[in-house]
């Protein structure tokens, strides 16, 4: 039974007087259906997706204050796995850099957007749209700012394919669902006295297009994106588009623009916070349809996409189609013998890992070309993704997404090459559809080297054309340098072997931190050195190779940890280990010393053996130095496997899920970038971890529930089912042996395992 009719039935036959204080028999009514869905307890009922809606509440929050640091940056999306477009409730209306669309706490809304929102993120939101449902009198209150209103809403019973909300001021029911590129909603008015819609262009700039088309009946608009970062301000050369239809007839109508509104108008452009409104006729015992369309492309894409994937008027049918879809991707890793709480955080995690990188292309492949291409591409055979977080997903997200969405993931990586081909150079970190270089380090080379090293299938020749690109050269026009094109400082760092803290790394978001650059372009060497290998390009893979140690020049043997370092080879003094420095990325040196993901061996050596090296890392946890609340740590806790103490890696991992993560808003230590910071939790709750990508290697912890099930698509893992399963009563402590189809092995697992299927156990004694 689904809470509209339930709304209906409670409210129909009540007086005005009376409809006004039982407002509470609405909420038993969710609460009630909400029990009734639980019950079923399909993996999506596990999922929380106001996790990470507010300020942190973890460990790590508590040992570094920061600003957006301290926020899990996530919306209650409503969306399908990596949808053009999310659906959510709105506090916030503008389209600005760390804002977010929603935080959890407040009492207000000022509607539901359609939203390109990266989760998780401090970037900005683009080409989104609003709509609000309200009544049309004589106190008309239309703006954002203006029409906020209380609202209430069950935490339990939203989904992700599901949203319900009750505007309390005006009584209206708010329902919401989608599909890929769609949204749908079903709004209840209890007084029905001229329902209308309110539809803004959420533009900051005065720009953007809307329209009422009386003839087709629907509101259609376009709202234009621009860049951050480099290129800020300048036009993303595409816009976000919508339609908009109703399943009753237009009666009133009208446009505003700021504090103008004008009944019977159709058209607004190109003006402050424009918008439009549209009202209906129809009495209390019905509800009001609307299914909108969205696209990148064009208007007529976005009524193609929206016939194509909500042909009818079925709401129920289209939020049920849906949720089997989320299942079903959910379903793919299968978890037993865990408290409630555990499988919660854990579905909920794997949730937010499968909303990034977004899909753009339309229902007919068409896409908008990269970097301000005009043209209109086809993706002919794969569906076209951008919003790539690179240096937070390359980590652990994509490789996630490599095991459960091998389909999408092999488009994802297609996508990054057909940008190189577009642009003429591989982006480095490629939002909205541009180049960014928001981030250090040439992480599209890493994704495409996992990919390669796992058998993926695209062209690799062509995709090593681009990574040697970036790997070898500079852009010649300064303007494409400064455009985001190729990786900032190599010159510096291929005539030095480091980047000396003389070069400030002009022309970057992230300007100076030279150390964690020189760090990060020796693991990029390496990840491309990988490919050079696989495609025998010798002589590309020896100085590669060469250049993946250039990670040494940056360690101070007499700190004991990396520093900055001069042209002239002498390390500065400006140091502090456990400290801020301007040439360490968003951490500290005793953060980014470990941060030789391809060459630890090669590391502790460097540190002067096993025994420093342990002892070193050791007291970094010990100590509570680790920061998980940020991405350059994230492997840190699986080092202690190689100088053979598996136990420790085990023991830290286990307290970070205990103390990093939590259920409800507060329940991410920092921001989810676009769900690395998820990924991590469901790698470390299964029990392995992908230290260095492209090496096909997971270091093993060990997993928090008794049994987990992958269910790997037979297409790209042809064993189709890989096990891993723990002693019972001991998911919370360590294990002393692991066995892999049967034969005990060391606390490493290679990806050729889930290919070929098996099964690894995790003992006691």
């Amino acid at each position: 039974m689904y809470f509209y009719s339930l709304f209906i039935k409670i409210n129909q036959n009540l007086s005005v007087k009376m409809k006004r204080n039982y407002l509470i028999l609405n909420l038993i009514a969710l609460v009630i259906l909400s029990c009734n869905q639980n019950e079923q307890k399909n993996p999506i009922n596990y999922v929380d997706i106001f996790t990470g809606t507010g300020k942190a509440a973890t460990e790590s929050v508590k040992e570094r204050a920061g600003a957006q640091e301290n926020f899990g940056q996530t919306i209650p999306a409503v969306t399908a796995p990596f949808g053009m477009t999310q659906w959510t409730a709105q506090i916030n209306a503008t389209e600005q850099k760390c804002i977010a669309p929603y935080y959890f706490g407040s009492q207000v809304i000022q509607g539901f957007r359609a939203t390109h929102w990266t989760s998780g993120s401090c970037v900005q939101d683009y080409g989104s749209f609003t709509f609000f449902p309200t009544v049309l009198n004589n106190d008309f209150k239309y703006l954002p700012e203006q029409r906020r209103t209380l609202f209430m809403f069950d935490s339990d019973n939203a989904s992700p394919a599901y949203f319900a909300a009750h505007l309390i001021e005006t009584n209206i029911l708010s329902e919401f669902t989608s599909t890929r590129r769609s949204g749908f909603f079903r709004f209840s008015w209890l007084e029905p006295d001229n329902p209308t819609i309110i539809i803004d262009v959420n533009n900051d700039k005065g720009e953007g297009y809307i329209k009422i088309d009386l003839e087709n009946q629907e509101v259609v608009g376009y709202n234009p994106v621009h860049r951050i970062y480099n290129g800020n301000g300048k036009p993303a050369g595409f816009s976000g588009y919508f339609v908009a239809k109703f399943d009753k007839e237009i009666v009133k109508y009208g446009t505003f623009s700021g504090p103008e509104y004008t009944h019977n108008t159709t058209e607004q452009k190109n003006r402050e916070k424009i918008g439009a409104y549209v009202t209906f006729d129809f009495s209390e015992s019905e509800a009001l349809l609307m299914k909108v369309g969205t696209s990148f492309t064009s208007i007529d894409n976005a009524r193609k996409n929206l016939e194509a994937e909500i042909a009818g008027w079925n709401f129920d049918e289209t939020r049920a189609s849906l949720e089997k879809t989320w299942n079903d991707i959910l379903g793919q890793i299968e978890v037993e013998g865990a408290v409630d709480e555990d499988t919660t955080k854990f579905y909920t995690a794997l949730y937010h890992s499968l909303l990034h990188p977004r899909l753009y292309s339309d229902v007919n492949g068409e896409y908008p070309g990269f970097d301000g291409d005009s043209t209109i591409h086809v993706a002919n055979g794969f569906d076209y993704y951008c919003d790539f977080s690179n240096w937070d997903i390359y980590r652990a997200q994509m490789p996630l997404v490599s095991l459960l969405a091998p389909k999408a993931y092999q488009d994802m990586v297609k996508s990054l090459i057909v940008k190189a081909e577009q642009g003429g150079w591989l982006p480095i970190f490629p939002m909205w559809n541009s180049y960014t270089s928001a981030m250090i380090g040439d992480h599209s080379s890493a994704i495409i080297a996992d990919a390669a090293m796992k058998g993926f299938d695209f062209d690799l020749e062509k995709a090593y054309t681009y990574m040697r690109k970036n790997a070898f050269e500079t852009p010649e026009n300064l303007d494409e340098y400064i455009d985001g094109k190729g990786r900032r400082s190599l010159e510096s760092y291929l005539q030095y072997g480091y980047i000396p803290l003389e070069d400030p790394v002009d022309y970057a978001f992230h300007r100076g931190e030279q150390v964690s650059r020189t760090l990060e372009y020796a693991y990029n060497d390496w990840a491309v050195a990988q490919v050079a290998k696989k495609l025998g390009k010798t002589e590309d893979f020896n100085e590669l190779t060469a250049r993946s140690y250039n990670y040494s020049n940056v360690f101070d043997i007499e700190k004991g940890w990396v520093c900055g370092r001069f042209t002239d080879e002498t390390f500065t003094d400006e140091f502090n280990a456990g400290g801020d420095m301007p040439y360490i990325t968003e951490g500290t040196p005793k953060h980014y010393t470990w941060y030789v993901p391809h060459d630890v061996e090669g590391l502790i050596e460097l540190m002067g053996g096993p025994e420093t090296f342990h002892n070193k890392l050791n007291s970094l946890i010990d100590n509570k130095e680790y920061w998980h609340g940020n991405e350059p740590s994230h492997q840190i806790p699986y080092l202690f496997n190689y100088v053979d103490n598996w136990e420790k890696t085990q023991k830290t991992v286990k307290h970070i899920l205990r103390t990093e993560y939590d259920t409800g808003a507060g329940g991410l230590s920092g921001n989810d970038d676009a769900g690395q910071m998820s990924a991590w939790y469901v790698f470390g709750a299964m029990g392995f971890y992908p230290v260095c990508p492209g090496s096909n290697e997971y270091q093993l912890s060990s997993p928090v529930f008794e049994k987990i099930t992958l269910h790997l698509d037979p297409e790209f893992y042809p064993g189709g089912e890989f096990v891993l399963e723990a002693e019972k009563g001991n998911q919370y402590n360590t294990f002393s042996r692991v066995k892999l189809n049967g034969t005990e092995t060391a606390p490493v697992l290679h990806h050729e395992e889930f290919q070929k299927g098996g099964k690894l156990e995790f003992l006691i004694k």
